[in-house]
């Protein structure tokens, strides 16, 4: 180790001890200022430049003892060794010498190895000491850069993953973080068709680590869903994306919920989440919607599925998740198991509504307040999941005034391009960029959809509807829809579509052809709408929102006139 050489104050009253002590300092290389008492000392110190004192215990007007207490002061938070310097062997005059914080003790008459030995193992502790303290700054500087970053980071995480719907009155949601950055995330985006897509999310681990996964995932949710993709379109390409780049041991357990305002129904989709609860009036218990698909991110794009559950809902139901930060807890043994305390809420023995049960079931079991996990719970009150509840588009002024230009387009699909592709999310892209009609893309999306439902599944692949008269009905159905359309050989869809716009106002205009049959158009009573019917509504609706609606080529093309 290099030797270190110090700046040392030496007070001494005696003049030969003094220049001793001073001459054998000066021969070991360190500098040395001399204080004649202690007085003088305290006078003569400066915590910038003494780096070591040496004090004699007795000295006029200010003894040893009183000048290591006042020099200490001037020091602060600076660490300055305080020798003390006597021929005294009393063993209560050197522990008072401790009580005032010496570091060490020099013996008259002075030994030059012993002195030596001393100061080289103070010069030691010094070094030792500014390093700890050079360490010190540079931490506290890089945690304060750390908090920074992470309170922009946070900011920015914050305005992705909230931009969103959960400020509905229909959602109930509990987020709380174990740690500054949350692994849960809890997603709600308005369908430009009407009713929401919900997603609850839980990132392997905690922090900062988990929650980098949630940004790619509330892109791809909130982007694809604004642009009108369906809840089966947008899992895989999350799971596509997440298995893409997260680390092998990571991945995101979460349920999907889409939910449908006009036909009152719930497509849920559950992987790796405890299971799912819908409280109905019709039953104590609630159903257990169990995961029966790997969590997003595991599985590649051929091996993932979505295996979606479809139930119907009535104004009095009630929807809950929660991540397992709610399933598990602690015990006193620091071992996690299930939390007994959910048993109520399983057996449906619980009072009010469960979200709000739930979260104070957590206070007063001590989770929130010490939680080993993330904790996120999503309530959803289906008694405000009805038409109309979508909160309308903001539009610009100054957009209100641009008229639309007037213009037309087709679009073709045959048998391949109706297996692997749904036309309606960039349809809905093009039509709302025209100026006014943007703030009715609910309706155009609902109008669109239902038109070229009814032309693939009634026209092309000659479903019927009288299937849907139950929930298992329902099921079936689109099992079938699925199993004869990725069968499908030949047959076409063609939508044709013009905007038209005068002083008078402006017109969409829509025409859908397919290659079916056709049918009676007689038959077809677009006139009532009847919510408890679960089929055959989508062209009632589209009826009641556009100023006309005709059939023709034997009801093999369907065309409306839509007006704002």
């Amino acid at each position: 180790m290099k030797e270190q050489f110090l700046k040392i104050l030496v007070a001494d009253d005696n003049p030969s001890d003094r220049l001793l002590l001073e001459t054998m300092l000066s021969q070991l290389g360190h500098r040395v200022e001399t204080a004649v008492d202690g007085q003088d000392a305290v006078e003569k110190f400066d915590p910038e430049l003494i780096q070591l004192v040496c004090l004699d215990i007795k000295m006029p007007r200010k003894d040893g003892w009183e000048a290591a207490l006042e020099i200490q002061k001037i020091a602060q938070d600076r660490v300055i060794p305080i020798v003390f310097l006597s021929g005294v062997t009393d063993p209560v005059v050197l522990q008072k010498c401790l009580d005032v914080g010496a570091t060490d003790f020099i013996s008259k008459p002075y030994s030059p190895t012993l002195v030596s030995a001393k100061l080289n193992a103070i010069a030691r502790l010094l070094v030792l000491q500014n390093t700890l303290s050079e360490q010190r700054d540079e931490l506290s500087l890089f945690n304060q850069q750390m908090v920074h970053d992470q309170e922009v980071a946070m900011s920015v995480y914050e305005r992705i993953t909230h931009s969103n719907c959960l400020s509905d009155a229909a959602l109930n949601t509990l987020h709380h973080a174990s740690q500054v950055f949350n692994g849960d995330v809890i997603l709600a985006a308005y369908k430009p068709n009407g009713g929401m897509h919900l997603l609850l999310g839980d990132f392997t681990g905690h922090g900062l680590s988990a929650a980098i996964g949630a940004l790619p995932l509330a892109d791809i949710f909130f982007e694809w869903t604004e642009k009108g993709f369906l809840m089966r379109q947008i899992l895989p390409e999350i799971n596509k994306r997440l298995h893409a780049i997260l680390p092998p041991n990571m991945f995101c357990a979460a349920a999907f919920v889409d939910i449908n305002f006009a036909n009152r129904t719930l497509a849920v989709w559950n992987g790796g989440l405890p299971d799912l609860l819908f409280f109905s009036g019709d039953t104590k218990e609630p159903k257990q919607i169990r995961s029966d698909s790997l969590p997003l991110g595991i599985l590649n794009e051929g091996e993932f599925e979505s295996n979606i559950e479809l139930l119907s809902y009535d104004p009095s139901d009630y929807f809950v998740a929660f991540t397992d930060g709610v399933y598990e807890a602690r015990t006193k043994d620091n071992k996690i198991r299930y939390n007994s305390a959910l048993d109520p809420l399983y057996q449906g023995d619980i009072e009010g509504d469960p979200f709000t049960w739930l979260q104070t079931m957590l206070k007063q079991e001590g989770i929130l307040d010490n939680p080993h996990d993330d904790i996120s719970v999503l309530g959803v009150d289906l008694s405000l999941c009805v038409e109309g509840g979508q909160s309308e588009v903001v539009v610009e002024a100054s957009e209100l005034k641009r008229e639309p230009a007037n213009f037309a387009f087709r679009y073709e699909l045959n048998a391949d391009s109706l297996k692997n592709t749904d036309p309606l999310p960039y349809l809905l892209q093009i039509l709302t960029t025209v100026p006014g009609l943007n703030k009715h893309s609910s309706e155009v999306f609902m109008i669109l959809s239902e038109m070229y439902s009814n032309a693939l599944e009634h026209g092309v692949l000659k479903l019927d509807s009288r299937l849907k008269k139950t929930v298992e009905g329902f099921a079936e159905y689109y099992v079938a829809r699925d199993r004869q359309l990725s069968l499908l050989e030949q047959g076409w869809v063609h939508i044709d579509t013009q905007v038209v716009s005068n002083r008078e106002g402006s017109r969409l205009i829509i025409s859908v052809s397919d290659s079916g049959d056709g049918f009676d158009t007689a038959q077809a009573n677009l006139n009532n709408f009847d919510h408890e019917k679960p089929f055959s509504r989508g062209l009632t609706l589209v009826n009641q929102l556009c100023e006309s609606l005709t059939f023709s080529n034997q009801g093999s093309t369907l065309t409306v006139e839509y007006c704002w």
